[in-house]
This record gives C-alpha cells, sequence and structure tokens, in this order.
C-alpha cells in the first residue's frame, strides 16, 4: 500500500461517523418487509400500537432491530425525540445503551435537525418512510442500513410515536 493512502486511512479512522442517508420506495431487508407489512395490516384495522403490537409475536425476530421515540411536544409542535426502546441496532451505532436519551443527545445539530423534521412529517402525513443509509468515516464506508420509521399510536391510542427498524446489511 503506497504512503498517501496509508495515511488517509489512519487520519480517516479518527473522523467522526457521518450518516447519509436517501429515500427509498420498497424494502429490500426483510425485517422491513416484516414491519412495513404488519403496519399496514394494523393501520388498516384501528392502528399499530405500543403494548398490542409492540412486542409482539408477528416481530419477535426483529425485535432487537427496533426503536421506539415519545416525541417531546412543546407549544403544539415536537421539540425532540425520547427513546423509549432502544434494540441492539442502537447500540451498535452508538457503543451504548441510548434509553431514555433525547434525540438531540445522540445527533448533532444538523443531523439532529433532519432526523427531527423527518419525525415530524411521519407523524404529521401518519405514513411511513423507507430510508436507506449508509455510515462513513472519511470516504470509508462502515455500514449500510435500511431504516423503516413508521408512525405508531401510544399505548392509550391518544398520541403518535415513532418506531424505527434499523437493519444492517452484512
Amino acid at each position: 500500500m503506497p504512503v498517501m493512502d496509508k495515511i488517509r486511512s489512519r487520519r480517516e479512522f479518527f473522523e467522526p461517523l457521518r450518516e447519509f442517508l436517501e429515500p427509498a420506495s420498497e424494502p429490500k431487508h426483510f425485517g422491513s418487509r416484516i414491519l412495513l407489512d404488519l403496519w399496514r395490516a394494523r393501520e388498516a384495522d384501528g392502528g399499530f400500537a405500543v403494548g398490542t403490537d409492540v412486542p409482539s409475536r408477528p416481530i419477535a425476530r426483529i425485535m432487537h432491530n427496533l426503536v421506539l421515540f415519545e416525541p417531546v411536544v412543546e407549544s403544539g409542535r415536537v421539540t425532540d425525540l425520547r427513546v423509549r426502546v432502544a434494540g441492539d441496532s442502537l447500540f451498535m451505532r452508538f457503543g451504548r445503551d441510548t434509553t431514555g436519551m433525547m434525540l438531540s443527545q445522540l445527533f448533532g445539530p444538523e443531523e439532529f435537525e433532519s432526523h427531527l423534521e423527518r419525525s415530524n412529517q411521519i407523524i404529521r402525513n401518519n405514513a411511513p418512510m423507507l430510508l436507506r443509509s449508509e455510515l462513513r468515516r472519511g470516504s470509508l464506508v462502515e455500514h449500510r442500513l435500511e431504516i423503516a420509521v413508521l408512525p405508531v399510536w401510544n399505548a392509550q391510542h391518544t398520541e403518535r410515536w415513532v418506531l424505527a427498524g434499523v437493519f444492517y446489511f452484512n
């Protein structure tokens, strides 16, 4: 390996991990398909809800991929999201248990605003969003993911929360 390539790769190792997202029209990962199919079926029959559908037998094999966010509402608008359930996928991303943390604590200002805007859009439109993600350190792609983000009812069916299925590709 040429010396300049070695220097560049060592420098990139110390760069922060950045997320690059793009919308996707159809799920590729089997976990996304399971989650979206169940969400669609339950929404047509009263709504996908915490406590009834999460957790549940139909999604038992992907529970470790799920992240449940409770919106923090101030003056009638969602200003942050609190992690209520954090699956292994979030632990892989952040290297720690993020349960109870705020979204604003997990991401820098620019990424936080982007995630917050998408979450508000999902709640406002009452529609799921499918994303493809690359986690990069410099120009090196460390992980590729598919993320299914869904509006779900809280246990009382009084508020819309956000459920994300975070699925890593090999």
